[in-house]
């Protein structure tokens, strides 16, 4: 009898384990994943803790002699709505009592194993959707964003080309950065005029960490430290790779063609900024991995955020529009996890990236590249101010509507 119920404890012990790593490389920050194996702890009666960071978890799980310490080394995953939910069905059905933990332990180690249900050119054409996005809602013109398109297209080329050679994924950054600056510039040469600098951001807009800093000040906010400042430093660090790569293609791109002004054209009218939201959603359920069934959700998320944007900037000024959207956000989210017992990040991370201040800090690293130091300064301090402000927004938001889990 003893003998079988320490097989079942270790059973369990083992899909914990399966459970924090899968969430964990599925981008779940880490304040939230400790939040939630304290929960599965408690409804297993397993007395224990885990210890999250960016690339590693420590759980103890036992009492007394029987304790037994586990480290698991992790990968700093992408973002993956689709594996939360996976995870968040198999829980809910252990508390059913739908599965037992044999099956449990098998449908997590698939789910960890389960490639996207998009395929790869999908993917690569939601690089371009995005970045078709998000030049209109920087003021391009029809021009900038057909540029946009193709080099969202590119960098989505190179970052999945990336993940295939392991000597390439390091470097996939700064040599996106580089091939877009110098692409921008060749399109703006040729053409009869672009903003190349609005271009070249659009096209490079989902490599930019911008979700990486607020997720990082969102775990220093919650007393996070050792995690919070690593993944801080990880996202600047992309942040200086980026910049740095497309200070490099500008270089090229000028040598070859020239110092030439960039080209300020008349934004597209308003509707196409609406339909362009509408397609954005659809390709952040690609590139965020989540369920078709999702589109929706998620689409209500990015017009919350946007709304919400649009209608505070009538009587706030940065850094309280982001803190206002952020509230209405992190309450809809929770609303959504509450109505329909899905993660609340399947709406709110959606809605963040509208948000986030990775063009600014972007921005800023390219001013100081280029010797403009003070400008580089006022929007580096900027971009930690509106992430600070996602943070608390969000943090806020709990306040109204707690969460129902913590994924």
């Amino acid at each position: 009898m003893v003998s079988e119920k320490r097989k079942m404890r270790q059973k369990q012990a083992a899909m914990l384990i399966s459970i924090s790593k899968a969430i964990a490389e599925a981008g779940t920050p880490s304040h939230r994943l400790e939040a939630y194996m304290q929960v599965i702890l408690e409804k297993f009666n397993f007395s224990g803790q885990f210890v999250a960071f960016p690339t590693a978890i420590i759980a103890s799980m036992g009492d007394g002699e029987n304790q037994r310490t586990y480290m698991v080394k992790t990968k700093v995953g992408d973002i993956n709505l689709g594996t939360l939910q996976r995870i968040n069905s198999v829980i809910n059905d252990i508390e059913n009592n739908v599965i037992n933990i044999d099956t449990a332990l098998e449908t997590i180690q698939h789910i960890k194993d389960q490639e996207s249900e998009f395929p790869n050119w999908l993917l690569v054409l939601s690089f371009g959707i995005v970045g078709v996005g998000f030049s209109t809602l920087f003021g391009g013109g029809w021009l900038d964003v057909l540029a946009s398109f193709c080099l969202g297209v590119v960098t989505g080329i190179i970052a999945r080309t990336g993940e295939n050679y392991f000597h390439l994924s390091h470097v996939t950054a700064p040599f996106a950065a580089m091939v877009v600056g110098f692409l921008a510039i060749l399109i703006h040469h040729y053409s009869s005029g672009i903003n190349y600098v609005l271009v070249a951001l659009s096209g490079l807009i989902v490599l930019i960490p911008g979700l990486g800093i607020t997720i990082a000040m969102r775990e220093l906010s919650t007393e996070h430290l050792v995690s919070g400042s690593g993944r801080l430093a990880g996202a600047v660090t992309v942040l200086f790779l980026l910049s740095f790569g497309l200070a490099l293609g500008y270089l090229i791109g000028h040598r070859f063609f020239g110092d030439e002004a960039f080209t300020l054209s008349p934004p597209t009218p308003e509707w196409f900024r609406y339909l362009a939201l509408v397609f954005t959603s659809m390709a952040f359920t690609v590139i965020f991995k989540a369920r078709i069934a999702d589109v929706f959700w998620i689409f209500l998320s990015i017009g919350i955020a946007y709304a919400g944007s649009q209608i505070f900037k009538l009587w706030l000024e940065q850094p309280f529009i982001s803190l206002a959207t952020a509230v209405f956000i992190a309450t809809a989210g929770n609303m959504y996890s509450r109505m329909t017992d899905n993660p609340a990040s399947v709406m709110q991370i959606p809605g963040i990236i509208l948000l986030v201040p990775g063009s600014m800090g972007f921005n800023s690293l390219t001013a100081m590249y280029t010797h403009d130091t003070i400008t580089g300064v006022q929007a580096a301090f900027s971009a930690a101010l509106v992430a600070v402000a996602i943070s608390v927004g969000l943090l806020a938001g709990n306040l109204f509507v707690p969460p129902k889990k913590d994924l």
